[in-house]
């Protein structure tokens, strides 16, 4: 796997991660997670241009976010990450701690989900009507 496939790229993926996950943060940045049915860890980054204006400011807090999630990614359940800027960071301490929070995001996913941890489907059976 190459960490360029190791990305959420479709509204659908962020949607999915979106509607229902497990968070950790850290003072800067919010890690949502999600498992997922692919076998590996995947991230996706919502950095808004309300906190950080200048177009260098964003990129430099993506670059710091997935080095931190390449380094974190041998240790990371199967799960869709999803981080977002929630505050203005300090330059240079963007990524503080976020190693940690990738993993406790994840390993609540997990033990929310079981089922999906485990690789059962996604989509349940339906269960029979009861007056049938």
């Amino acid at each position: 796997m190459r960490l360029r496939d190791a990305r959420l790229v479709d509204k659908a993926d962020f949607d999915w991660v979106f509607a229902d996950n497990q968070r950790a943060r850290t003072d800067y940045l919010m890690v949502m997670a999600r498992p997922n049915q692919v076998g590996y860890p995947r991230l996706g980054m919502v950095v808004a241009k309300r906190l950080l204006v200048r177009a260098v400011d964003r990129n430099r807090v993506k670059r710091c976010v997935r080095e931190s999630f390449r380094q974190a990614l041998p240790e990371l359940p199967a799960c869709d990450f999803v981080v977002r800027l929630i505050a203005k960071p300090v330059p240079g301490d963007e990524a503080r701690d976020l190693l940690r929070t990738f993993a406790r995001a994840g390993h609540r996913a997990m033990a929310k989900w079981p089922a999906m941890a485990a690789g059962e489907p996604l989509i349940a059976t339906p269960e029979p009507h009861p007056n049938s």
